[in-house]
């Protein structure tokens, strides 16, 4: 048996060796990019096309299947797909057994989150009589409801289910989905054991039976139970060889059949022993995830040579979900400890400053690249600095981490806003991953009660007096930071306002005032209005304007500051 490398089970080496079919096996699935290059290639395609994958992979799908013909329409369907929709058409396909035949393409976006950049395509073969597959819409219309369940999930668990949720009853009565062991953490494909096994993780179950026996059913395979399965195990050699394997229960080790008999009885295990098994490899990118384990009850037909395709290509789009899903979610968990360890964790504030500030990512799935920070320069001057860096994820949290320590370090010299905002952007134009930038900076002076701020290309700050009025400060706006025009980013300048006791001065981005139902100049007023009728505290203004906002599209951050005297703190 073939030994896995080190990054996990492959199914390129173990496919190539698979036998090509000499003819047509009705239906499909392969995934191709956003240029209309082959990336995926199942069991289904080498039957149906006659192509081992590699001869497919890397090609572009009109050189492949249609020899060069009609680019024209594969581009337009590749921008209707790129744009969310679906898109089917029959095309003359050449297939395994060198004829062309009308085959149905239906088109559909496989798309991690804020971009696209594959397709899933389903191929069946139109020109078979009825009875050589009389289940082939059935079973196109299984795939292109997995596709709809689970595409969008960003949850791989969740995907999981939702992929055994389809699949059973339709098509096994029951259905486990195992991964590979710490792939769902921070690990990329771990090894197998030295002898060959393989430890997998059931991360999902579902049971067509009575509801009397799913207790037991469930106890014996319980969801999260980490199985360690030998060479000789149809679980691994599916794995290992990358293809569906079919069994029976008599060929499970005798240890996993005292297990099962133990929870489940005698009478279950005769239900077995009559049933039929296939498991199929859970295959994306070339790398195999884990697989699926389905059976059928002696009431329903055995697996067969379609049932193989089929569990292949069901397998295929929901490893695809899953590995989307598992990478996103890794990005994520980057990004939010990139974002928590860059973050001020406490802010030092001064006697005569108060300070209450909010942030809020745009959803519980993604970070961004808003940030503020607090600056103690002595003990009566303050840095009060604000900024948003583009984008989401760890690219922008980690822009924005550089930004905050770039300012903490020219804090340092005690430099007027203007010259710390040049400084910056002369970092910035150094910097891939700040692309663009927006940032305020502004010193308070608790001895002679007055601000002086800089901004580029940040929202303008609000300054509330004491006797509550509230306006908008007019200073110069800059452009951002990193844009990289020597002539204007470079122009900022620095203005001094008033801020005698018992003023508030509102800092925010502009995810806080700006959204798809409202422009940013109605949001600055509304925010405006907010600040003008302020709560019983600080805390409770910051509060209350952040329980008002409107449905959140983008990162917020808000920072309020109000001048006290100093035994009011």
């Amino acid at each position: 048996m073939a030994r896995a490398a080190r990054s996990g089970p492959r199914a390129d080496d173990t496919c190539r060796s698979r036998p090509v079919a000499t003819h047509p096996a009705g239906f499909a699935a392969l995934v191709l990019d956003r240029d209309g290059c082959v990336t995926q290639w199942g069991g289904g395609a080498v039957r149906l096309f006659g192509r081992p994958p590699e001869r497919a992979m890397g090609r572009h799908f009109c050189d492949l299947l249609l020899r060069g013909a009609r680019r024209d329409m594969v581009r337009r369907a590749l921008n209707e797909v790129a744009a969310g929709a679906r898109w089917s058409d029959v095309l003359s396909a050449e297939c395994a057994d060198g004829r062309f035949h009308d085959v149905a393409f239906d088109w559909e976006p496989l798309a991690r989150p804020g971009a696209w950049g594959a397709v899933m395509v389903t191929a069946v073969d139109t020109s078979l009589a009825p009875s050589a597959d009389a289940s082939a819409d059935e079973r196109l219309a299984l795939l292109n409801e997995l596709s709809s369940r689970i595409g969008a999930t960003l949850d791989p668990r969740q995907a999981a289910e939702d992929f055994m949720g389809i699949a059973v009853p339709r098509f096994a009565d029951t259905a486990s989905l195992y991964v590979v062991e710490g792939l769902l953490r921070d690990e990329e494909y771990p090894d197998l054991t030295a002898d060959g096994s393989v430890r997998v993780r059931r991360l999902a179950l579902s049971i067509g039976v009575s509801r009397t026996d799913e207790c037991d059913w469930r106890m014996a395979f319980p969801v999260n139970e980490i199985v360690l399965y030998g060479p000789r195990h149809p679980a691994t050699r599916c794995m290992v060889g990358g293809m569906p394997i079919p069994y029976t229960v008599t060929e499970l080790a005798t240890r996993d059949l005292d297990k099962i008999t133990g929870v489940l009885g005698e009478s279950a295990m005769g239900i077995l022993e009559k049933s039929s098994f296939l498991n199929a490899p859970l295959t994306v990118r070339g790398m195999v995830l884990g697989f699926v384990a389905f059976s059928r009850k002696p009431d329903r037909p055995r697996f067969d040579d379609h049932d193989d395709t089929l569990a292949e290509d069901l397998a295929t789009r929901a490893a695809i979900c899953i590995d989307n899903a598992r990478l996103y979610c890794r990005e994520r968990r980057t990004a939010e400890a990139l974002q928590h360890n860059l973050a001020p964790r406490t802010l030092t504030i001064p006697p005569g400053l108060e300070v209450a500030h909010r942030y809020l990512p745009a959803s519980a799935m993604t970070v961004g690249g808003d940030w503020y920070d607090v600056i103690p320069l002595s003990e009566t001057r303050i840095a009060l600095v604000i900024g948003d860096a583009m984008g989401h994820g760890a690219v922008a949290a980690g822009a924005m981490g550089q930004l905050r320590a770039a300012v903490r370090a020219l804090a340092g010299f005690d430099l007027p806003p203007d010259q710390v905002l040049r400084r910056l952007d002369r970092m910035a134009e150094d910097l891939d991953s700040i692309q663009c930038a927006t940032c305020l900076y502004a010193i308070v002076d608790l001895t002679t009660h007055t601000c002086s701020l800089a901004r580029a290309g940040h929202p303008p700050p609000i300054l509330v007096h004491p006797d509550g009025t509230a306006s908008v400060l007019d200073l110069p706006s800059g452009l951002a930071l990193g844009l990289g025009d020597a002539t204007f980013s470079r122009a900022f300048s620095t203005t001094e306002v008033a801020l005698p006791v018992g003023s508030t001065l509102a800092l925010y981005t502009d995810g806080l005032v700006e959204s798809r139902e409202q422009d940013i100049d109605t949001g600055i007023a509304a925010l405006q209005e907010a600040l003008g009728s302020p709560g019983d505290t600080l805390e409770a203004t910051c509060a209350a304007i952040i329980g008002a906002l409107p449905k959140q599209y983008d990162d917020v951050a808000l920072l309020l500051t109000r001048t006290t005297h100093p035994n009011d703190t």
